[in-house]
């Protein structure tokens, strides 16, 4: 009636069918669980560059400029700088400045070391030589001497400068501040 050779011939044959199935299988679930942990990470690490890039932020506040050539023109300017809410600690000294007058504009590198154009002064809750603004009461100044960067031009009456702070994490702070219509030798203007 039935023939034993070949049916155990049939069982074997599906059996190893069902082995290289199961084996595919388990392959494919590997490499799915494998490309799924490097997304998850690359997600991660994306999500806090962004969040870096957003919240790690130094805020400029009020810009006082000076006359100290004695040509009616602005040629220092004094920028407070302190930490945006929820930023992390950020190094001054590190960050880059675009300034723009009058139509030239430079990039000033943030090391004070390297670049006689730029000074940072620390004023509140700061010690001597600190450069990393740390606590939301940190308060510094960043000194820019016009008269030493390349590109800049001392500020005239009425002329307007665009200063924008890029933090190392790439979170950038805009201020366009306008000089005021009359400048006297020796003195010093909240613009």
């Amino acid at each position: 009636m039935f023939e034993t050779e070949t049916r155990g011939q049939v069982g074997i044959g599906t059996l190893i069918v069902f082995i290289a199935m199961v084996l595919v299988a388990a392959i494919a679930a590997g490499v799915l669980i494998n490309t799924a942990g490097l997304l998850q990470a690359q997600a991660q690490q994306t999500g806090e560059e962004t969040t870096a890039e957003v919240s790690n932020v130094f805020q400029i506040g009020k810009v006082v400029g000076s006359e100290t050539t004695g040509n009616n023109k602005l040629d220092v300017l004094n920028v407070s700088a302190r930490l945006s809410s929820g930023s992390d600690p950020i190094n001054v000294s590190e960050a880059s400045y675009t300034i723009e007058t009058g139509g030239n504009a430079t990039v000033v590198d943030g090391n004070a070391n390297t670049n006689d154009g730029i000074e940072l002064l620390p004023v509140q809750s700061l010690t001597d030589n600190t450069q990393v603004l740390s606590e939301q009461d940190d308060l510094m100044v960043v000194q820019f001497t016009l008269t030493n960067l390349t590109d800049v031009n001392q500020l005239a009456e009425s002329e307007s400068i665009t200063i924008v702070a890029q933090a190392p994490a790439g979170g950038s702070t805009y201020k366009q501040i306008q000089a005021p219509r009359r400048i006297e030798n020796s003195n010093s203007y909240i613009l």
